[in-house]
């Protein structure tokens, strides 16, 4: 059974809640081409925002105001990405096309989300090597939850492998969708409400048990976190 309840609409944007086999997810889609999506990890100097506080209060500096933000894909103990990260079109961490590792950043395949051209994707790492693209934005992150329409092979429906989630799904008519599950969930349960009732032919896990979201407004007004990178939607800040 699934149902939504409709938070709100801003220009092209929406938030919904909605339950996804017995489950509850905070949902945010975007559209690309008429807001300004934007990927963040460090200040000009060089030190990690870590958290949608001070993002916010950085943007604010500029007199921009930020939106919407999520923690973008997963990161090492070092706190640097543990794959490609691409801000303003610089390359600030390179793709990573290694395996064996654990956790779910190597549970193959993994992919890349990028935007170019104002146009979001969703693919495999591998075939993003092959691509001529220039992102101006990219993360990368694992596993993919779905390609091309299939559930990832290792997805079970009877699994018991349950927790907090957030990813990032490319709609067929070329919106983004943000969505982070507000209880504990499977891998399953996760990829088919992309799959399955967001339209979502592609779509990528971001995170598990740090997953956070910042909406302000749509009622999801939380400023912590200790993140590395931060997907966000900045528009010019009110006078």
């Amino acid at each position: 059974m699934t149902w939504a309840i409709v938070l709100g609409v801003s220009h092209h944007t929406e938030a919904e809640l909605i339950r996804h086999r017995e489950q509850d997810f905070f949902v945010h889609i975007v559209d690309p081409r008429t807001e300004q999506v934007e990927l963040f990890w460090q200040d000009p100097s060089g030190q990690r925002f870590g958290s949608f506080q001070r993002l916010r209060d950085a943007l604010a500096i500029q007199k921009r105001e930020l939106t919407f933000a999520m923690n973008a894909g997963i990161f090492g103990v070092n706190y640097a990405p543990l794959g490609l990260h691409i801000e303003n079109g610089r390359t600030l961490h390179a793709l990573n096309l290694g395996g064996g590792g654990r956790g779910n950043f190597y549970l193959k395949p993994n992919g890349v989300f990028y935007i170019a051209d104002r146009k979001p994707a969703i693919v495999d790492t591998k075939t993003y090597t092959t691509l001529r693209v220039r992102p101006t934005l990219a993360t990368q992150s694992g596993p993919l939850l779905v390609v091309k329409g299939v559930l990832h092979s290792a997805f079970r429906e009877a699994s018991v492998n349950r927790h907090f989630r957030n990813g990032v799904g490319v709609t067929r008519d070329g919106n983004i969708v943000f969505a982070i599950s507000q209880g504990l969930v499977t891998f399953y349960e996760f990829a088919t409400l992309f799959r399955d009732v967001l339209g979502c032919d592609d779509a990528l896990y971001l995170d598990g048990g740090l997953s956070a979201v910042y909406a302000p407004g749509r009622g999801q007004n939380f400023l912590g976190g200790d993140f590395v990178g931060m997907l966000a939607v900045t528009a010019p800040g009110k006078e």
